[in-house]
């Protein structure tokens, strides 16, 4: 189970909120793997894990371009390319099922970019963000 521990806070209360939030939809949906449910409600927890992803990854570029954060067109491009592979993932589901090898894969794509990504990339905007107030 995959907690927002204190190195991975950015000091900007809405990005660590929605991590925190995002962490706990991952959790849900790597925890899937251990329960017995429906192709159709795994498929149903991760559409609704993309669309967390997707409004989050759109609140943060929002807040990069309201500080005018310059390195705001790397970070989106980032967010770009975790949003093609998670999507990539997600056809794989679609078109094969659930498996082990499935749920490792899902498991640890989605945690290493996730955890990689807000102790680099998000780290750095939050003292940009917070050096600005």
């Amino acid at each position: 189970m995959l907690t927002l521990s204190k190195d991975m806070e950015t000091g900007v209360v809405k990005i660590d909120e929605q991590h925190r939030e995002l962490i706990n939809r991952l959790n849900a949906v790597t925890s899937m793997g251990l329960k017995s449910i429906s192709k159709e409600e795994t498929q149903k927890t991760i559409s609704i894990l993309e669309e967390y992803i997707v409004k989050h990854f759109s609140d943060e570029e929002a807040l990069h371009k309201q500080s005018n954060y310059p390195k705001r067109d790397e970070h989106k491009q980032m967010h770009k390319q975790y949003i093609s592979e998670f999507r990539t993932l997600k056809r794989e589901f679609i078109t094969n099922g659930e498996s082990p090898k499935f749920t490792m894969t899902l498991n640890n794509s989605i945690i290493n970019w996730i955890v990689k990504h807000i102790k680099t990339a998000d780290a750095e905007f939050g003292k940009f963000y917070t050096a600005k107030k």
